[in-house]
């Protein structure tokens, strides 16, 4: 997924330590934040696609609302 640059804020969160190491050999990363914001970014798009694909099973067709 390609990275947009975007405003990024410090935020302070209570996170599972295992889940945390989970993802960023899922994603490759090299920092805990990257790791968190491509999880972001994922569940985001992941998001998008889940609702093109129920308009598109629900009308037939690709057109936007």
């Amino acid at each position: 997924m390609a990275m947009h640059p975007h405003r990024v804020v410090k935020k302070t969160l209570r996170l599972d330590p295992d889940k945390l190491a989970q993802l960023q050999k899922l994603f490759n990363t090299t920092s805990e934040s990257e790791a968190v914001r491509q999880a972001i970014d994922e569940t985001l798009a992941y998001s998008e696609a889940l609702q093109a694909a129920r308009r598109i099973q629900r009308r037939g067709t690709f057109a936007r609302d």
